[in-house]
């Protein structure tokens, strides 16, 4: 009995530490889940709900230098930059040599305009990794916008050696040697981010532009010029078009009009999305399917493009355009003999069109027969000889 007693006494004295040791257990347990949930978010690209999870996570265990940087990184994808800065520091504060937190940071730092305090970051960050490319070109563009050139020349020809391919850095050494009155050094890096960069970008023309001004080439400067300010338009044309989709996703006016801007941009992709959005709004409007096609053609899906421009035919079976992408299509997938019956189509509706006789001629050619090769090569001169004047 005595045994017994003891027993009691010395449980009930250990229960509130079991009770401790447990509610410990449960918090740590909850942090987990916080955390895994937080990452399952973050890969399903729910970032606000990933932002909710990793919260909670450090409301029960604030001291996780990689959570709070994850938790950053969630707050940047939603662009809320005040609060991604705050949980880098914080983050850094506990492990002060995270290579990519102090670049997040340093980023977080450029888009808010906070150059002077992005450059010690930055070169924190090259001086622990020397061959950290996006370290070099994010710390060259913000001495270029803190306007200290000469700094920004070195680090960004670093970025370069590094990343040879990056348009924007060229854009930005470019810019810097401009301002630094090297003009000559100036028109080749503008020039190497056109080579390198998306179609349709403006900002190097205008550089272009300046500097050929300032070397006293004013045919060229112009020239140059006229192109960045046309890339300006469509630029906000597009942008315009964007937010209209945005606030009135059943415009059809709008959605045709930013899968022609995405068409101009040669930006393939968007243009499927926007052509099919456009067919969603209008299915038996030809010219959509006919768009879709042509998207599909220049991503190199003819299979795609020949389906898209087949229901096209449906709606519009006297378009000759119709039938001379179809036949292109089935040239591309190595199917002459429908090709061929395509572009004959394509002529018989529209015998005076030159480029359907150029089709045909280049057919033959492949298929040997020199003839008619020759025949549809001298009427494809013929009517374009034509329609020169009715150009004019």
């Amino acid at each position: 009995m005595r045994n017994l007693l003891t027993t009691a006494i010395i449980l009930w004295f250990c229960m509130p530490f079991f009770n401790v040791v447990a509610e410990k257990g449960n918090d740590h347990s909850r942090y987990v889940q916080h955390v895994e949930q937080g990452f399952d978010f973050m890969f399903q690209g729910n970032n606000q709900k990933a932002i909710s999870e990793f919260e909670a996570a450090l409301t029960l265990e604030p001291d996780h230098a990689e959570v709070l940087h994850y938790l950053g990184m969630a707050y940047t994808q939603e662009q809320f930059w005040n609060q991604a800065a705050e949980s880098y520091q914080r983050s850094l504060a506990l492990m002060p040599d995270n290579i990519e937190a102090l670049y997040s940071l340093g980023v977080v730092y450029f888009r808010l305009d906070k150059w002077a305090d992005a450059v010690p970051v930055l070169q924190r960050v090259v001086e622990l990794s020397p061959q950290h490319a996006r370290g070099y070109e994010v710390l060259g563009k913000s001495f270029v916008k803190l306007r200290q050139y000469a700094a920004a020349v070195p680090i960004l020809t670093k970025a370069l050696k590094l990343k040879p391919q990056a348009a924007g850095t060229y854009y930005e050494l470019g810019t810097a040697q401009l301002n630094l009155k090297e003009y000559t050094a100036a028109i080749e890096n503008f020039k190497q981010a056109l080579a390198f960069g998306p179609g349709r970008y403006a900002e190097p023309h205008y550089g272009l532009g300046t500097a050929y001004l300032r070397l006293g080439d004013r045919e060229k400067s112009r020239a140059e010029m006229q192109i960045y300010q046309q890339l300006q338009k469509e630029y906000a044309e597009y942008e315009r078009l964007t937010r209209l989709t945005r606030a009135e996703p059943k415009n059809l006016e709008a959605w045709t009009g930013l899968a022609t801007a995405f068409m101009t941009q040669q930006n393939y992709g968007k243009a499927v999305q926007a052509f099919q959005r456009c067919i969603e709004l209008a299915p038996n409007d030809a010219n959509f399917h006919h768009g879709l096609s042509r998207a599909f053609m220049n991503l190199n899906y003819p299979k795609h493009a020949a389906q898209a421009v087949k229901r096209a035919i449906q709606l519009r079976p006297n378009e000759a355009i119709l039938y001379n992408t179809l036949g292109s299509t089935y040239a591309m997938q190595g199917d002459p003999q429908n090709a061929l019956v395509a572009f004959q189509k394509a002529v018989e509706l529209d015998g005076e069109q030159p480029y359907y006789h150029l089709n045909l001629s280049k057919l033959y050619q492949s298929l040997g027969n020199q003839k008619l090769a020759q025949e549809h090569y001298r009427a494809y001169e013929h009517f374009l000889l034509e329609q020169k004047p009715k150009q004019k």
